[in-house]
């Protein structure tokens, strides 16, 4: 291959590859085969001279020093591109297909909002709302099987783009005995007071579990009594009761439940989470318009 022979095939490989960390799993998102796929790296280690990958582990790629750089600038131009191709046949598309991803406390806190500032653009797209945990969402923009998220657990990978939103500050909710937060210290085994306490948490994955596992590390709390629940709305209505204690934010708090705040280290940011490459300028324009509209 030579580099006028580059063509949009080999970049779009490259970008998978980067993307996925995986030979198999760009196959799959390109529908190629696995061997296309490695030829196609290959060829262009070949023409710059440069392992553009190298394997880390049995299966798990990662890009070199030329990798990255080779991937900014594949994902500039097949965005240039891909752009060109949109306004050129735009007229072919009714509606522009997106589909947003919502944590829990994104949904009941920043969607009402955002909904109304979309109202008028609600004839020109597709929109699909859906609500889970952070992880669930991360992995859904890493597959590119959503255009955005928005979650509040902070994230470390690089496969993906980030914006902080705004502050989210939790609290404690609901009826708490003991002298700590209402639990039981790991070193006092004995406390009477915490005994009887429940904890309402949410599953592993969700944002506010992971600052409610944190607060526990912090603090020393050794929780007795758990309920694990999957949706913050379940355990807004178990509170509501008058049973049990939580970490959640403060906007999502039900009338009449108790709350302590908890100070600086449990004021989170929301983030808005697309995905690196894939967006049509169209998809573009109305992810900034929501993160907009959420700050």
């Amino acid at each position: 291959m030579k580099t006028n022979e580059v063509n949009f095939a080999a970049l779009q490989t490259l970008i998978a590859v980067f993307e996925t960390r995986e030979f198999t799993a760009a196959a799959d998102e390109l529908k190629v085969s696995q061997s296309t796929v490695s030829k196609r790296i290959a060829s262009l280690e070949s023409l710059f001279g440069k392992p553009l990958f190298i394997r880390h582990a049995k299966r798990e790629l990662r890009p070199t020093q030329a990798g990255r750089a080779l991937y900014a600038e594949a994902t500039q131009i097949v965005h240039m591109w891909s752009g060109s191709v949109y306004r050129m046949t735009s007229s072919n598309f009714q509606k522009t297909p997106f589909t947003l991803l919502l944590s829990h406390t994104a949904s009941s806190t920043l969607l009402p909002h955002v909904m109304q500032g979309l109202e008028s653009s609600l004839a020109t797209m597709s929109l699909s709302v859906h609500t889970m945990n952070s992880e669930h969402i991360i992995d859904s923009i890493l597959g590119k099987r959503a255009q955005m998220g928005i979650i509040e657990k902070p994230v470390t990978t690089d496969l993906v783009d980030l914006k902080v939103l705004r502050q989210d500050q939790l609290v404690l909710a609901g009826q708490t005995h003991g002298t700590q937060t209402g639990m039981r210290r790991s070193d006092d085994p004995d406390g009477d007071a915490d005994r009887n306490e429940v904890w309402l948490l949410r599953e592993a994955g969700s944002g506010v579990r992971y600052f409610t596992d944190l607060y526990f590390q912090s603090t020393g709390i050794s929780p007795r009594n758990v309920i694990e629940l999957d949706s913050n709305e379940k355990i807004r209505a178990v509170l509501s009761t008058g049973i049990g204690c939580t970490l959640m934010s403060k906007d999502s708090v039900p009338a009449g439940v108790p709350i302590r705040r908890l100070g600086p280290p449990f004021i989170r940011n929301f983030y808005a989470v697309t995905p690196k490459s894939g967006l049509n300028p169209a998809q573009s324009k109305l992810a900034n318009m929501i993160a907009s509209l959420a700050q």
